[in-house]
């Protein structure tokens, strides 16, 4: 739920499918014998996901369609190769003029694509949104911001009731709406045709069947080397792989590792990079069982995370045991380590029942992952039950506090900074709330009441240990390692650790 400089389409690329394995897209990306060439700058790229965006709306939306509509809307702060905000976006500077101000310059003279103005207002709009809309997906971390005020046409003061130094970071996932258009709209309307300033344009969609874009000739920053992109998608891995090798699609995404080895000893280019997605697990502490906190270690202690990368991704993901170490490369420095005798004997005779909920067709494996984790649990004496979901219900579900049990799903920290986890999962206000305790809403907040995030660090390893080592509400899994390939002559897809993807070089 991050960035990087050049990489305007943003997030993870797998959503809640709808499809049937037919009628995918064939006809919708030209058909196995299209032959849609021509000059470079003259195409239109065939993309292929996973499956269907719930919404295109940035504003309720879960950052995982975030692939499309970032084609066309902009976030307010861009970031560089660090995963550090940078001042090459719509907002170019910024100060924090006392512990609890932070004042923004917009970048002038830039404009929606619908004419609207793109400017101190709109940037003030977006944010009061993305703080007030009930359904919004980043409403918890925007809690503490008290004031939005806009002294000029490119000035934006943002004043928080207690110290808040991450601020600038946040605001690298918030995407800019127009305000007229977006009011007139509504949030469903919106999603229906997305309008932004970024390098693309709306162009249309066939409903469950494919979204187009296409260039911006107006856009602000550096034109697109394509006409325009059209996306399609497929739950089943074998049918991405078969749209691929059939020359039907110019790039297909999250190729499981099965089929990613199929794909290159078909002689397709295959790129795969370890990214900062981690599936975690997620125990609800207010609902039995898991409202008992030995049942709780019991479950931690069951989930063997190292032979769920061994035997299902054949090492071809990363194992990963901590929930707030949201850089690349970061370790934690307490984990939990499986330890299937100590869980069963935690148990002991009481064969408690569990619910394990997960998003069908949503991540690579995912399935076999929850299959994994509940057989770990039926040997330690669980009775397992599974519930299967579309991904936008059970975000639903789960911001509704409607899931007991267990909860697997992807965290992306889509801001460089802990408190992205720990706003979003672990406060007792955050998307999941499945962990609710006083002293972790103290810590988080200060945490946020430091100068800066290497101050805050020694914080958040504790927060760390208290939701993972020592309360178990959270069994983080692994860091998926995503792959995905392009067709003959296709070039330039940027695709950034932070399942980030720009399409404005790419050619064939």
């Amino acid at each position: 739920m991050m960035i990087m400089k050049s990489l305007r389409s943003r997030r993870p690329l797998a959503v809640a499918a709808t499809l049937s394995l037919l009628g995918v897209g064939l006809t919708a990306c030209g058909g196995s014998d299209s032959d849609d060439t021509g000059a470079a700058g003259t195409v239109t790229i065939r993309a292929l996901l996973a499956a269907q965006p719930a919404t295109l709306d940035p504003i309720v939306g879960a950052r995982s369609a975030q692939i499309v509509w970032a084609t066309m809307l902009e976030p307010l702060i861009d970031t560089d190769d660090t995963l550090a905000p940078t001042d090459t976006g719509l907002v170019t500077s910024w100060d924090r003029t006392d512990a609890t101000t932070w004042t923004f310059t917009v970048r002038p003279d830039i404009s929606f694509s619908n004419g609207e103005k793109a400017d101190a207002a709109a940037v003030a709009n977006t944010i009061t949104l993305t703080r007030d809309s009930e359904a919004s997906q980043l409403k918890s971390y925007f809690g503490n911001v008290s004031e939005i005020t806009t002294p000029d046409a490119t000035t934006v003061v943002v004043k928080t009731t207690t110290p808040q130094y991450n601020i600038p970071d946040l605001l690298t996932t918030v995407y800019l709406v127009p305000p007229a258009y977006y009011q007139e709209k509504g949030s469903e309307g919106f999603a229906a045709a997305p309008v932004g300033t970024g390098p693309y344009v709306w162009a249309g969609g066939n409903a469950g069947r494919d979204i187009s874009v296409k260039k911006n000739p107006d856009y602000w920053g550096p034109k697109a080397e394509n006409e325009g992109i059209t996306f399609t998608w497929a739950n089943e891995a074998a049918q991405r792989l078969a749209l691929i090798q059939s020359r039907s699609v110019d790039v297909s995404f999250d190729l499981p590792p099965a089929q990613a080895n199929a794909a290159k000893a078909a002689g397709v280019e295959v790129v795969s990079t370890e990214t900062a997605m981690k599936i975690i697990a997620f125990l609800d502490s207010t609902k039995a069982p898991f409202d008992d906190p030995k049942l709780r270690e019991a479950a931690a202690l069951a989930i063997d995370r190292n032979a769920i990368v061994d035997g299902i991704f054949d090492g071809q993901a990363a194992a990963d045991a901590g929930l707030l170490n949201v850089r690349p490369g970061e370790q934690p420095a307490q984990s939990v380590t499986a330890d299937p005798a100590r869980a069963k004997e935690l148990v002991g005779g009481a064969a408690p029942t569990v619910q394990i909920t997960y998003p069908a067709a949503q991540y690579t494996n995912i399935e076999e992952v929850s299959q994994a984790i509940g057989g770990s649990l039926e040997q330690a004496g669980f009775k397992v039950s599974y519930v299967p979901l579309d991904y936008g219900t059970l975000v639903k579900r789960i911001i509704g506090r409607q899931v007991p049990g267990i909860s697997i799903f992807a965290g992306v920290p889509n801001v460089a900074v802990p408190d992205y986890f720990v706003s979003g999962f672990m406060k007792t206000k955050s998307i999941t709330g499945n962990c609710p305790d006083p002293q972790i809403d103290q810590l988080a907040q200060q945490a946020l009441e430091q100068d800066d995030a290497a101050q805050a660090a020694p914080i958040y390893e504790q927060l760390n240990k208290i939701g993972v080592v020592d309360k178990h509400c959270y069994v983080p899994l692994y860091r998926q390692i995503f792959n995905y390939a392009t067709g003959p002559g296709v070039s330039g897809v940027e695709f950034g650790p932070l399942n980030t993807v720009d399409f404005t070089k790419t050619t064939r």
